[in-house]
């Protein structure tokens, strides 16, 4: 859920802090000129919706993160993902959602088998991306 919009990002990352402090997972995101913060992933609407009535003083906003719509692919590697890592819990995947966002990368949450897994993509050229990754300390795994 979305929780603040920020135009300058240091505020976006003070509530952050704030948040992170409280026991919220939480991460930031580019989104046109604005840095948006959001906490979740959660299992459920339900259960995303009882976290929102606790952050009630941010107005958040629960919706679902939308499934990516298939598109042609122009190349053999189109709409490929790399899987960076994969958490019991949402919390504990932030530290690696954060390098990926920062190093520039898409990143998707997909929970599966009660695990959160953390992708990056689609891209385009996953070779140079996995090379990328690597170098920034992280385990790569090529998923479709």
């Amino acid at each position: 859920m979305v929780v603040g919009a920020f135009g300058d990002r240091e505020n976006a990352e003070r509530l952050t802090t704030t948040l992170r402090q409280q026991g919220y997972p939480v991460g930031l995101e580019a989104a046109g000129n604005l840095t948006r913060v959001w906490v979740g992933p959660y299992s459920t609407q339900d259960r995303a919706r009882a976290v929102a009535g606790t952050l009630e003083q941010y107005q958040p906003q629960v919706g679902r993160v939308p499934t990516p719509t298939p598109r042609a692919e122009t190349t053999p590697e189109a709409g490929r993902y790399l899987q960076v890592g994969a958490f019991r819990k949402a919390q504990s995947a932030q530290a690696v959602i954060e390098a990926v966002r920062q190093a520039g990368y898409p990143v998707v949450l997909v929970e599966e088998g009660g695990l959160v897994k953390v992708r990056v993509g689609p891209l385009e050229d996953t070779t140079a991306a996995a090379t990328d990754l690597r170098a920034r300390g992280l385990e790569v795994l090529e998923v479709r």
